[in-house]
């Protein structure tokens, strides 16, 4: 049984080949989804057989144009495919950064994918509509329209529109209501609170004993974990060399949630008054 879902991947759809509860996914979709080139994960199945044996095989797979039989993974041979993937030789940019982000989030969008809480492809529904109604959810989630109409634009196989959407939509350093490291140690009035502890702290941050970071490091840039989307997010920042990299603005909403900023209770907003004896 072949199912069609949007939002296994940043709203790339994946057709998930399910056989008796073991899931199948195929190489072109990830192939699609990361942007890589079509030769790269066969060629790494080809040359590693041993490796993939009963990890990857053909399968039909149910496409809105018809059945096609294709080379699939399934969920080990998708996680020993990300890891024999040498990011660094990839000439494209955003492929490396896209399965950077797919190995940290594949596993808990799986078993989403296994509790059904993925939303289906909804038959024929408009691309305008949706773009409207991601700009309005945007809003009422205080992020970027930008970010939530590339998601709709990928799902309806416009990447490349997605991509200058989301260049066009760069925020820029010191943009009302968002705060790069520095600042937000400003907000925290903590004079022992330093740029490098607090980036630590939003790294290493646990809560009830688990692990919930903010951030990751990749090289010697900070990104975002999905977590940290929710308080946060990239822009592309300008060397002046013509080169730019990835950077982060905050939203002051994260010092509530990684606990360094609490409100005070309503007993505690007014000193008590002074006795006059």
């Amino acid at each position: 049984m072949t199912e069609e879902i949007a939002n296994l991947f940043e709203g790339t759809p994946i057709q998930v080949v399910n056989e008796s509860g073991e899931f199948w996914f195929p190489l072109p979709d990830l192939t699609e989804a990361w942007g890589v080139s079509k030769d790269t994960l066969s060629h790494q199945i080809e040359r590693n057989k041993d490796l993939f044996a009963g990890m990857s095989g053909e399968k039909y797979v149910t496409y809105p144009t018809g059945e096609i039989q294709e080379i699939c993974v399934n969920e080990r041979g998708l996680y020993t495919l990300i890891g024999r993937l040498n990011t660094d030789r990839l000439k494209n940019p955003r492929a490396k950064e896209a399965i950077l982000r797919f190995q940290r989030w594949v596993p808990e969008l799986v078993q989403m994918y296994r509790k059904k809480e993925l939303v289906t492809i909804p038959a024929g529904q408009d691309i305008c509509s949706e773009l409207e109604e991601a700009r309005e959810l945007a809003v009422i989630c205080g992020r970027s329209p930008e970010s939530f109409q590339a998601v709709i634009l990928r799902k309806h196989g416009k990447a490349e529109l997605a991509s200058e959407l989301q260049s066009v939509g760069n925020i820029v350093h010191g943009e009302t209501g968002w705060y790069n490291v520095t600042g937000l140690v400003s907000l925290c009035n903590d004079p022992g609170l330093t740029p490098e502890r607090l980036n630590k702290w939003l790294e290493n941050y646990r809560e009830d004993g688990e692990w919930r970071p903010f951030q990751y490091r990749e090289g010697r840039l900070w990104r975002l974990t999905k977590r940290g989307m929710e308080h946060g997010r990239e822009y592309q920042y300008n060397l002046g060399n013509g080169h730019s990299e990835p950077r982060i603005s905050w939203r002051a909403s994260v010092l509530y949630a990684c606990g360094l900023k609490r409100d005070l209770a309503p007993d505690q907003v007014m000193l008590p008054q002074k006795s006059q004896y």
